[in-house]
């Protein structure tokens, strides 16, 4: 069961270059990014592993009921509403208009902005409107059939013929400017897929216990390394600032030569439509999940009929996604996205800080039970 819990981390790791983290780090590449991003990776791998280790306290129970236990039903719906509208909603619209503005620039620039968002839309309302235990297993099939292929992506660009290590060594010499906010910020989301806990450990019978832990620290300094430095590599120190969807041009500079399979850009944004519904779907999902709980302590992983409740507010959730389309733009989504990683960064330290006060509480309430 633990493998669940550490595809969340895996996809997360991936997901990042659609949210603008990779713009985040190179643009304070001279001004604090490689060391900002060791400090990330102390401060989430302490984060997520002591949340990880406060979860397995509490097999079966999600988040929400963790905090009914020790907490006031007023103070825990606060926090599901909080977590639900600015951290798990934002994160799903962010990502699937990020995916749909690049695919449509690059595959079809002429089609309607909109349509395009329907599609992703319709397909993201129905997966994150399904049970828990559908959208966990929903969330294997496509990791284990995409994965693979994104990671050999990945393996290529890494050992390019074309990647100069020389630019590298000169950006990664700057490790002794002061880390900047931004950066750490920035570099703990690729740890960040930990989190899904909130609602997925439901899923965890009693007597549970996560296995190979130190797989989410490695998970995210592999990403955050390949995240930072590929582009680096292959577009140079200073021209590397010069792009916006900075990933897929760099799986633009790249060639597999596979039989029919040349320009990797193709392969790599079919590849992340799944990747970025699943994204979506989860997000989504949790943020329904918490709703559902603030309103009627729903904690239910399995439903024989399909929620009306679930369809309804992912639909509401899919209409906020064409809203946001509506009223932004590339830039002004930049900066969304970079005030909704400072959100996230202060959530996750918060909610880290409320599991650690949670497992105390039940340890004493333990030792004072005879």
């Amino acid at each position: 069961m633990s493998r669940y819990t550490y595809y969340h981390v895996l996809y997360v790791g991936m997901i990042n270059i659609m949210m603008f983290v990779p713009y985040l780090l190179i643009r304070d590449r001279f001004n604090g990014a490689v060391s900002g991003m060791l400090v990330a990776v102390v401060v989430a791998s302490a984060l997520s592993l002591t949340a990880i280790v406060c979860f397995e306290r509490f097999p079966g129970l999600g988040f929400p009921e963790i905090c009914d236990c020790f907490m006031p039903r007023w103070l825990t719906n606060v926090l599901n509403c909080y977590a639900a509208l600015f951290v798990w909603v934002p994160a799903g619209v962010i990502v699937i208009y990020s995916y749909a503005e690049t695919a449509r620039m690059f595959f079809y620039p002429d089609m309607n902005k909109f349509l395009n968002l329907l599609l992703l839309v319709g397909a993201a309302v129905w997966a994150s409107s399904r049970s828990t235990r559908t959208v966990q297993f929903i969330q294997e099939i496509v990791i284990l059939t995409s994965a693979p292929l994104l990671l050999l992506f990945l393996f290529k660009a890494v050992f390019n013929e074309h990647m100069d290590w020389h630019a590298i060594r000169y950006v990664a010499g700057y490790v002794r400017k002061p880390p900047s906010f931004v950066s750490i910020a920035a570099a703990t989301f690729l740890f960040s897929g930990y989190l899904s806990l909130v609602v997925f450990n439901r899923l965890h019978v009693k007597g549970f216990r996560f296995r190979f832990k130190w797989i989410v620290p490695m998970f995210g300094l592999c990403f955050l390394a390949i995240t930072f430095f590929v582009p680096i590599g292959f577009h140079g120190t200073v021209a590397v600032q010069d792009y916006v969807y900075l990933w897929s041009m760099t799986a633009d500079s790249m060639a597999l030569q596979y039989g029919f399979i040349d320009r990797v850009l193709y392969f790599f944004l079919l590849l992340f439509v799944g990747l970025s519904l699943l994204f979506v779907m989860n997000t989504w999902h949790i943020a329904i999940m918490l709703f559902r709980h603030t309103l009627t302590r729903f904690t239910d992983v399995e439903e024989t009929q399909n929620s009306g409740f679930n369809a309804w507010v992912a639909i509401a959730l899919g209409v906020i996604a064409f809203v946001y389309m509506y009223f932004t733009n590339t830039e002004r989504n930049q900066k969304v996205s970079e005030w909704w990683i400072y959100i996230r960064f202060f959530t996750e330290i918060v909610f880290s800080f409320v599991m650690i006060y949670c497992a105390r509480k039940k340890m004493s309430s333990e030792k004072a039970t005879p």
